[in-house]
């Protein structure tokens, strides 16, 4: 039972931190909760059969598969958002900069992006609430410097130096975004010339799973063996784990030569 309750708590601990940003501060209760319960006692159910039926050293191994699996599933949709969150700025900055150039105000300029840009719901929400806040007399930098995202925070300096030294802002959100736009050439070529290593990576890691099969079909019984417990439990759980350690280092060394 202490396995199936550790996987409970993981599983809480990945529902608790799969929302980042503005969404932590909202208590309202949405229809998705009683999902992520249902999944949750779901999940909670199989673990405690599994624990019935298997082994403790299996279940770590199992225990060891699903946590990486989250983390890496977890890695890349956030790698996947940011490249998103980057594009939409980009474009955004583009029209706002043309806007200013025109003789618009600011926040002029921003609800005229806004309204011909397609905005996520990270970054749309924060810059309407600034712009509202500007129009309103109140102070638009300030909302993008509290923000969650590290390039609207950057956008809300540029605008508060701008207003606070009488410098172009046009000139400073033309800078922003042609830094923006050589990350996502940087991002999107590195991406391209690291699909061979990122393959390499995924074969070496099934690869003792390959062995496996291989020697099942040889007519020995290697599954029995790690599935058995005794030495045999060990061996699987010190080689899930080395497995695992493996993946994550190489996806770590990979995800460095392309920072966002």
């Amino acid at each position: 039972m202490a396995y199936a309750l550790g996987i409970l708590g993981f599983a809480v601990w990945i529902s608790g931190t799969g929302s980042t940003g503005p969404s932590r501060r909202t208590t309202s209760v949405r229809p998705g909760n009683n999902i992520h319960l249902l999944a949750l006692l779901a999940l909670f159910a199989l673990a405690t059969t599994l624990f019935i039926v298997v082994d403790a050293y299996t279940m770590t191994a199992g225990i060891i598969i699903a946590a990486v699996l989250s983390w890496y599933l977890r890695s890349t949709h956030t790698m996947a958002r940011d490249a998103k969150q980057s594009h939409l700025l980009a474009s955004f900055l583009g029209l706002c900069a043309g806007n200013l150039r025109a003789g618009l105000t600011m926040v002029d300029a921003m609800d005229y992006a806004l309204a011909n840009t397609a905005q996520d719901n990270h970054i749309g929400p924060v810059l309407q609430t600034a712009a509202r806040q500007a129009r309103s007399g109140g102070s638009g930098p300030k909302v993008l410097i509290d923000a969650p995202v590290p390039d609207l925070q950057r956008l809300g300096h540029l605008w508060e130096t701008s207003e606070r030294h009488g410098i172009p802002l046009v000139a400073l959100i033309d800078q922003m975004r042609s830094r923006i736009s050589s990350k996502q050439r940087h991002r999107e070529s590195t991406k391209a010339a690291l699909q061979g290593p990122q393959a390499t990576a995924v074969i070496l890691t099934v690869l003792p799973l390959v062995g496996v099969l291989m020697g099942t079909a040889m007519g020995a019984n290697p599954l029995g063996i790690l599935t058995g417990g005794g030495i045999g439990g060990l061996l699987l759980v010190v080689g899930v784990g080395l497995d695992a350690a493996g993946f994550v280092i190489t996806h770590k060394i990979l995800q460095s030569a392309s920072p966002l």
